[in-house]
């Protein structure tokens, strides 16, 4: 009873789908590929600009729905939250120590390879 009343619908989500990708965005990226297969230019410019609308709207609202609601409740879950989706890693991080030699060694071999037919200066000890 219940298949004939709502019927089944088909909904394709894989793996590398973005969280904020609906059926909705979907549907309207394949029409607006349709018009571009079959030549339809000024559609495929209206499809263009509605995709882009729609995604940018459903990010929008994907980010807000993340992050509502916690800030007051729960601080330390906000702010994971918020380092999470702004994908943020450790920015503090320090290269790893090498002696001052290696270093300006490298630096000096980094700067100097435009120019490989160039005399190389010694730096006195």
């Amino acid at each position: 009873m219940l298949d004939k009343s709502l019927p089944k619908r088909t909904v394709r989500a894989h793996p590398s789908d973005k969280p904020w990708m609906t059926p909705r965005i979907k549907h309207e990226i394949k029409a607006r590929q349709k018009a571009f297969t079959s030549g339809d230019i000024p559609r495929y410019k209206l499809l263009c600009d509605k995709v882009t609308s729609l995604v940018s709207n459903a990010k929008k609202n994907y980010y807000q729905i993340k992050a509502e609601g916690t800030r007051e409740t729960n601080p330390a879950k906000w702010y994971k939250t918020i380092f999470e989706l702004a994908a943020a890693n450790d920015c503090n991080s320090q290269p790893p120590a090498d002696d001052a030699a290696d270093l300006a060694e490298r630096l000096q071999q980094s700067f100097t390879k435009p120019w490989p037919n160039a005399n190389p200066t010694e730096i006195p000890d």
